[in-house]
């Protein structure tokens, strides 16, 4: 690898001419001091090489990375020395009789794609506040050896301003005797009128730490760490040629990325046949994975390669969004996929699929650092407004999106972030990055649709499929999308984009509380792929609103509000508003059983329909089902209760020594039949309005297919019948119905 200051996309410290700095105060409106040479500059080589340099040069290094308030220490205490980048810190806010404000600065002008941006948050825990602000730089000017001031203007807030007041800000670094930086100091200004000043220590060139933990079930290729970035052809004539890592593109990003060495070979012998893996499958390997590490860094990712996902050769890459009280990490690349599939006529395959794996992973695990689609971040108003960038040369870009495909992708691309991306990586409050730690959304929701230009390319629906808006208490809400073409001709649509949350945002508003934005557990990397949609024809998609990352969105009786929109190549496509009731407990057995239902955990049994890691949430539905049978909510809880029965299920284990491996659970299909055949078929309307159409045909189709499996034959042919008298009655399209039909007959 290039080292850092000789690599073109480093930028390093700055050299100036002192007589050049007029222009600069002017700009900075404080007044230069005397240059306070001369300078214990090094001796130079002799001879001295080229044309001599006349003396004195203002000289400074670089200062991006992040620093920490200094406090005055308790009398009797010895104050921390000066520190020089790369030393480790001693303690810099030491306790006080009353709890101080504790505040870390992240300065980001030069090193690796500088952004120009200085970023500030302070925390006070009496009474419990945070702050966050990001400054814009207005001026940069190196004033002497080892003597720099950069100058900032207040752009964004969040929290309390007293925290950190005023409109400007100052940051200064300077020798404090030898070579090098030896103070630090961050002053706060309205106008030109200082607030506030505070000392700092240097922490870090990185703006945060993360570690990494790779791993590879036995079946799956090797993991793609690494890739030689002048290996292929196809690439920036001038893009340097060196090996990088998962390590290299984050340390770039602004992130001290650790590489845990408990990286291991998972068997994957004791699943038995059942090779390929199931969200729920994924997920329940997730926790058991993250159940090890309860006192590790909070900034932690696992990334494990897996063969294939049951979806099959289309799905390349798969993330969850927060597993574990910590809300950690965890991302899935699938090597059997088509991320492996080679253009016809490459002139270096091998190298192509090293590319395209090494890229599949760090895009999944830009999801996991909160980033969205390139083509996606207008989709509402994260924290400052975003733009689309359909075309960036970006990790979170489908090198298949932009005009020419993948080969105009690759042939310009440089293995980074944009620079709207590393500012909200490097920058954002720290919550927004950490996935599932808070809210993005928070009262940023579509509400006056009459106000909105809508296109008339497409038109977007977000409905339940019952007769009134109606849930009863603890009932999971789940809502059906429906997205037709209201064009005169045909339309080409992804095939995905309402089954993926990661295509649409979903709002749920309590009335007269919070607007939250749902997010999917799970985000996906599908291979590209259009269908043709017709004029007047639709397509479908159904999710989980109730329930998001963070738990319940809807958990209290009363009314809400639910909005959709949905991203159209630039078109952002606004659905109707749906109003919606939730009844009160029916009963005291609801109400008592609501503090262990309304859990993050619960929830996720719910969503993946099943985990059995996740014992506790399991037994809490086994509750539901017994002791409140005629509630909705029982239904869905059967169903996650039984569905892991119905396969051989892959379990994630961890030996004595903490090694890992995958065994099997041998299916209980009888066991899972009766339960699911008794809730969703003794009344089947009442379980597809609780369920959704889309779900319950396919959890039906599921069921049919484990019983033919098993050898029960004749139940099977009962439960497809059945799906397809339902189907009729509640006016499903004849296509789903001509599929269910065919199946049966296949059946005999």
């Amino acid at each position: 690898m290039i080292p850092d200051d000789q690599h073109p996309d480093y930028a390093d410290g700055m050299i100036s001419d002192p007589d050049d700095l007029a222009a600069m105060a002017a700009i900075d409106e404080f007044p230069l001091q005397p240059n306070p040479g001369p300078f214990p500059l090094p001796l130079p080589p002799t001879p001295l090489p080229g044309p001599l340099v006349p003396l004195p040069l203002n000289i400074c290094g670089p200062v991006s990375g992040r620093y920490a308030r200094v406090l005055v220490p308790p009398p009797g205490q010895i104050a921390p020395l000066p520190l020089l980048p790369g030393f480790p810190v001693p303690p810099t806010q030491p306790p006080t009789l009353f709890p101080p404000t504790f505040i870390t600065v992240r300065v980001d002008v030069d090193r690796f794609f500088p952004q120009r941006r200085i970023s500030v948050e302070a925390r006070r825990l009496f009474p419990n506040q945070t702050s966050h602000l990001i400054a814009e730089v207005t001026s940069d000017a190196c004033i002497g050896y080892f003597k720099r001031r950069i100058a900032a203007r207040i752009t964004y807030r969040d929290g309390p301003a007293a925290l950190i007041p005023g409109d400007n800000l100052i940051f200064e670094a300077k020798r404090a005797g030898g070579r090098g930086y030896g103070t630090y100091t961050l002053t706060l200004r309205n106008g030109g009128t200082t607030v506030a000043t505070h000392s700092l220590a240097f922490q870090s060139i990185y703006f945060d730490a993360v570690e990494f933990e790779v791993d590879r079930v036995a079946d799956a290729a090797a993991p793609t760490t690494t890739h030689a970035t002048q290996s292929h052809p196809n690439r920036p004539a001038d893009l340097p040629n060196e090996t990088i890592s998962m390590a290299t593109v984050y340390q770039r990003a602004g992130f001290e990325v650790t590489m845990s060495p408990n990286s291991s070979l998972v068997p994957i012998t004791g699943a038995g046949s059942n090779s390929t893996w199931s969200d729920g499958e994924m997920h329940n390997a997730m926790v058991a994975f993250w159940s090890r590490f309860a006192d590790k860094p909070l900034w932690a990712m696992w990334v494990l390669f897996a063969r294939q996902h049951d979806q099959g050769f289309s799905l390349g890459g798969i993330m969850f969004d927060d597993i574990g009280p910590n809300h950690r990490q965890g991302t899935a690349i699938f090597t059997d996929s088509f991320i492996q599939t080679v253009p016809a006529g490459d002139p270096n395959p091998a190298a192509w699929r090293n590319r395209m794996v090494f890229w599949t992973a760090i895009h999944e695990m830009g999801h996991a650092f909160n980033l969205a689609h390139s083509w996606q971040k207008a989709l509402g108003n994260p924290w400052i407004p975003l733009a689309n960038e359909p075309e960036a040369r970006s990790f979170m870009n489908y090198p298949f999106n932009v005009a020419g495909g993948q080969a105009s992708f690759f042939s310009d691309f440089r293995f980074r972030f944009s620079d709207q991306e590393l500012i909200f990586m490097r920058h954002a409050p720290r919550r927004f990055v950490q996935m599932g730690n808070s809210d993005w959304f928070v009262n940023h929701a579509f509400e006056d649709t009459t106000a909105l230009d809508f296109p008339r390319n497409w038109r977007l629906e977000i409905r339940p499929n019952r007769a009134v808006n109606e849930y009863a208490f603890m009932e999971p809400v789940k809502l059906e999308l429906k997205l037709t073409n209201a064009s005169s001709g045909p339309k080409e649509v992804e095939a995905d984009m309402l089954d993926d949350g990661k295509h649409i945002a979903v709002y749920v508003g309590r009335e007269g509380g919070l607007t939250k934005r749902w997010s999917p557990f799970v985000t996906r990397c599908h291979e590209m792929h259009h269908d043709t949609i017709a004029p007047g024809a639709s397509i479908y998609g159904a999710h989980m609103i109730g329930i998001s990352t963070n738990g319940w969105l809807i958990d209290e009786p009363g009314f809400y509000t639910l909005q959709a929109a949905v991203d159209m190549n630039g078109e952002i496509v606004i659905s109707n508003v749906l109003r919606i009731y939730v009844a009160p407990p029916a009963s005291d057995a609801e109400s008592k059983l609501a503090p262990d239902y309304f859990t993050e955990d619960v929830a996720r049994v719910i969503a993946f329909e099943g985990a059995p890691e996740l014992a506790k949430a399991t037994d809490t539905l086994r509750d539901v089902v017994k002791r409140c049978p005629n509630n909705p909510a029982a239904t869905h809880a059967a169903v996650a209760v039984s569905s892991p029965m119905l396969r051989n299920y892959k379990l994630l284990a961890a030996g004595p020594d903490a090694t890992l491996t995958v065994k099997g659970t041998a299916a209980k299909v009888a066991e899972a039949a009766k339960m699911q055949i008794e809730t969703l078929l003794k009344t089947p309307d009442a379980a597809a309005d609780t369920m959704g159409h889309i779900d319950y045909f396919a959890d039906l189709a599921r069921l049919a297919e484990a019983l033919e499996k098993s050898g029960d034959k004749k139940e099977a042919i009962k439960v497809l019948k059945t799906s397809i008298a339902t189907m009729n009655k509640r006016g499903v399209i004849a296509t789903v119905v001509k599929e269910t039909e065919t199946k049966l007959a296949n059946m005999g």
